[in-house]
């Protein structure tokens, strides 16, 4: 079951009948597949920012960060 608002759905109304079909057979062909794709797209960024924190997080905490920073070449003194 769906609830539009009445200017939604006059929006819709319109677009199905310019297209020569109903506002249920533009819903079902159109919106709900854009809105999928749109919700997967959105949903794979968001879990890739959290991956990107967790990484980070961890990396924090195990001291890796620090060591990479200190890590350098060895300069040789001459003695």
């Amino acid at each position: 079951m769906q609830v539009l608002d009445r200017t939604i759905f006059l929006r819709l109304k319109d677009l199905s009948r310019r297209r020569g079909v109903t506002v249920q057979e533009l819903i079902r062909v159109l919106v709900i597949p854009d809105w999928m794709r749109r919700f997967e797209d959105e949903s794979k960024r968001v879990d890739s920012l959290r991956r990107h924190r967790r990484a980070r997080a961890v990396q924090g905490r195990s001291g890796l960060a620090m060591a990479r920073v200190r890590a350098g070449p060895r300069r040789e003194t001459a003695s």
